[in-house]
């Protein structure tokens, strides 16, 4: 028994430890405000002063005025007594507003080193969370520290300030009454320690309900959530579990509100056992001609002004330990050290030739464990400037993985990614990301204007050219044809417009960004053969010279590629040109009967009379000999 007494004393111990680091680094928050926070302690100082002047003023009045028959005194004093409380009243006023400056203060700068962090973040941090998880953490974790601000920290040093101001007066006054006074006191704060540790544990599980709360009106809210929640007919049990998560915070709330209330009960009982003590001795001495009545009614109203604090400072402790909960969750999410860091080669864009070299790279999604599993193995591979690479396999084989480790979304395991003669690691993300431009398979739009949405690859392009990355990714029409143009509303993640006219604005998109190296994701999948066809023509001329990297399945695509490189398992089984592979790999063959072979028939039966792909693949040799991007 004494052992495990032993360990939970502890136990306790480095919980208690932990507790004050994270207080410690939460106030840190506050030093750029000081001049702030010291006009609020000056003005709290005068408050607390300000707060007993009326007991002396009423002391004097009865005493002295009343009874002493001076009603010029009586009523001097009763005005010094109105100003003094407007005086007190406006001071209030004044640190309530500092205060909320400092908590509103205090709260940006949180919301914004939260969403910087969590910029900085790799893609496989948001693909192993929720979004709405984040949401809360940045939103309703932060806005609840305005409550540790102003009741538990400006709380603490206006009640400090009122029990010693309250005292010093009280003493002088009489020092017997204040001892008496003072005996209850200790029942204040005795019982708090339990009931902060039960406070402090509702109020994580609360912050957890909020999330979870969070999570679901995000995704229920969003587009995708709501398509497929009506097309499953599953409003119903998901009001249902709404409901019931809802309930849970409702009762959590409510128990966070109850428990507790034993010890304000408590306390309560200690504040009316003060006063009747006070009376009885009181009474006595005014019986017995020792004090006046002005000093029993003084001490008197001034016990509430000492209680009162006293009660709050009980609080004080139950509230810092359930905000200590908020800093956790907020501190748990800056505390992850990103999976992806900058180098210090800074390059302008498009400055790069955009040759691109892989050297025997691995990559894992579990790289903090002892085995991962590899999603890429031993990958090595050229891209030459101005030459398309087209990467090939079956689902699962590491074609995306791949792709995302170009713009460094991800970090290898091993190995090594040149770009020109620079290792990716060593330049910054800034401009390593601006020499690329990527086109995903499923393009994301922002709920915003058609405008808005391409200038975000390119903020100081004007209207021409905008209209030209329009007219050569072919959608130039049909933006001119709406009723606002380019001012024009696309819906969240671009609802409004069809798969098609999606992948042609974010075709756009990249053209604006005219970057070195173009990164496409099955960026044609969406396409018509014959709006295909046009964007490749114009695509062609306009992105001469660039390097790409497709992966796609469109025979077009698959045939124009100056290399082909066949992915399966995560390994390159076989690279070449579409001929070559075609006679010498059985994967490729296998993924081309099975994928192309209808595309093929269909393209050879009508290549003479409308499309020549051979022709089309010689028109794009450049001067120098190398073969421009196909998409």
């Amino acid at each position: 028994m004494w052992g495990s007494s032993s360990w939970k004393m502890r136990e306790l111990a480095k919980t208690e430890k932990l507790d004050w680091m994270i207080l410690k680094r939460a106030l840190r928050a506050f030093v750029p405000y000081w001049r702030n926070a010291l006009i609020v302690s000056v003005v709290l100082l005068a408050t607390s002063a300000g707060g007993v002047i009326p007991a002396w003023l009423t002391q004097r009045i009865i005493d002295n005025g009343i009874l002493g028959g001076r009603l010029s005194l009586v009523i001097e004093l009763t005005l010094v007594l109105i100003l003094v409380a407007v005086v007190t009243g406006l001071l209030g006023v004044l640190q309530t507003w500092l205060s909320n400056i400092i908590a509103q203060d205090v709260m940006a700068d949180y919301r914004l080193r939260l969403f910087k962090h969590v910029e900085r973040q790799s893609v496989g941090f948001f693909a192993s969370r929720q979004s709405g998880d984040l949401v809360s953490r940045v939103m309703n974790d932060v806005s609840a520290i305005q409550n540790v601000i102003n009741n538990t920290l400006i709380g603490f040093a206006s009640n400090i300030l009122v029990i010693v101001s309250t005292l010093v007066f009280m003493f002088s006054m009489n020092w017997q009454l204040t001892v008496l006074a003072l005996v209850v006191v200790p029942g204040f704060v005795l019982p708090t320690q339990k009931v902060g540790r039960s406070r402090q544990k509702l109020q994580g599980r609360i912050q957890e309900r909020l999330s979870t709360l969070t999570v679901q009106l995000t995704e229920q809210f969003g587009v995708s959530g709501a398509l497929l929640t009506r097309i499953f007919n599953r409003e119903k049990r998901e009001t249902e579990r709404f409901d019931e998560d809802n309930r849970d915070l409702r009762n959590l709330y409510v128990r966070q509100s109850v428990v507790g209330r034993w010890l304000f009960m408590w306390i309560g009982m200690f504040s009316s056992v003060g006063p009747a003590l006070l009376w009885g001795y009181g009474g006595w001495l005014a019986i017995h001609h020792q004090m006046g009545i002005g000093t029993i009614v003084a001490f008197t109203s001034l016990l509430s002004r000492l209680y009162s604090p006293f009660s709050q400072l009980a609080q004080v402790q139950v509230n810092l330990l359930s905000s200590i909960a908020l800093f956790r969750r907020i501190f748990a999410i800056l505390d992850i050290v990103p999976e992806v860091e900058g180098g210090s080669v800074e390059l302008a864009a498009g400055s790069i030739r955009g040759r691109i070299e892989l050297r025997d790279v691995a990559f894992s999604y579990q790289q903090n464990t002892d085995n991962p599993a590899l999603a890429l193995a031993k990958i090595s591979l050229v891209a030459e400037p101005g030459h398309m690479v087209a990467l090939v396999g079956p689902s699962g084989a590491g074609k995306t993985t791949l792709l995302h480790l170009l713009p460094r979304f991800s970090d290898p395991l091993e190995g090594q990614i040149l770009i020109d003669d620079y290792d990716a690691r060593s330049l910054t993300l800034d401009s390593l990301r601006s020499q690329m431009g990527l086109v995903p398979q499923d393009p994301f739009f922002f709920h915003d204007t058609i405008r808005q949405n391409l200038l975000f690859a390119s903020a100081d392009a004007t209207d021409t050219d905008l209209r030209e990355a329009c007219q050569a990714a072919q959608i130039y029409d049909m933006i001119a044809g709406l009723p606002d143009g380019f001012d024009t509303v696309v819906g969240e993640r671009g609802y409004r417009l069809s798969g098609g006219e999606r992948q042609r604005l974010a075709i756009a998109r990249v053209l604006l960004r005219a970057p070195r190296i173009v990164l496409l994701d099955e960026a044609t999948s969406a396409l018509d053969t014959l709006v295909e066809r046009q964007i490749q023509d114009a695509l062609a001329a306009l992105m001469k010279g660039r390097t790409a990297v497709v992966i796609a399945h469109r025979l077009s695509t698959i045939l124009a590629a100056d290399l082909i490189v066949v992915l399966d398992h995560g390994e390159i089984v076989a690279q070449g040109r579409h001929e070559t592979l075609l006679a010498t790999c059985a994967l490729y063959r296998q993924l081309y009967e099975a994928q192309f072979a209808q595309e093929g028939a269909s393209l050879n039966k009508g290549k003479a009379e409308s499309f020549d792909m051979v022709a089309f693949a010689n028109s794009l040799t450049s001067p120098t000999g190398g073969k421009q991007v196909v998409l």
